[in-house]
């Protein structure tokens, strides 16, 4: 890191920015399940449907996700606290023996009760600095709790969101006609 931005300040400006809490899961070629919580999911792209998240280069488990072929992302509701919690931190308890879930098309778990899960197809990976960026292709989406409360993170605290009714934006609209017509 440069000398001239202090790590902490820095990670503390990162914190102001609200995100999504997501379990990323996915099956190593000898059948064990993998999962790892995030908040640095985003959507990139609808033609090809393309989604991305970003893992610490020290992770445990940094070689199965970059030789992964496939995973799922699991966005987590409000009431959905442990299961991040779970998959947060290195655990004597195996998460799996306590999280609730099934297994998807591509073999990886899909966590129960998340507000939608996104099976995806390895698309690519690139290095981030001291992260790695894996880009996934969304091959199914599940949205089992379609009017569920998101569970939200913001300046390192589990939160949620109330939202401002203004009615639904246009299906075809992008973030800038929303913003224009007062939805964002």
């Amino acid at each position: 890191m440069s000398a001239a931005i202090d790590p902490r300040a820095l990670r503390n400006a990162f914190g102001y920015y609200t995100t999504g809490v997501v379990v990323v899961t996915t099956t190593t070629p000898e059948g064990q399940k993998v999962g790892v919580t995030v908040n640095s999911f985003t959507s990139v792209s609808l033609d090809p449907p393309l989604v991305l998240f970003c893992l610490l280069n020290s992770s445990n488990a940094y070689q199965t996700w970059k030789q992964a072929r496939h995973f799922t992302m699991n966005i987590l509701t409000a009431d959905q606290q442990s299961v991040s919690n779970a998959f947060a931190r290195p655990s004597t308890t195996n998460p799996w023996d306590v999280v609730e879930h099934t297994v998807g098309a591509n073999g990886c778990p899909l966590v129960s009760g998340a507000a939608t899960s996104l099976e995806c197809d390895m698309h690519e990976h690139f290095p981030g600095g001291d992260h790695l960026i894996l880009v996934g292709r969304v091959t199914a989406v599940h949205s089992d709790v379609p009017h569920a409360v998101p569970l939200a993170f913001y300046r390192g605290k589990y939160g949620t969101y109330w939202g401002v009714d203004f009615g639904a934006p246009p299906a075809d609209s992008s973030l800038s006609d929303m913003v224009m017509a007062g939805f964002g």
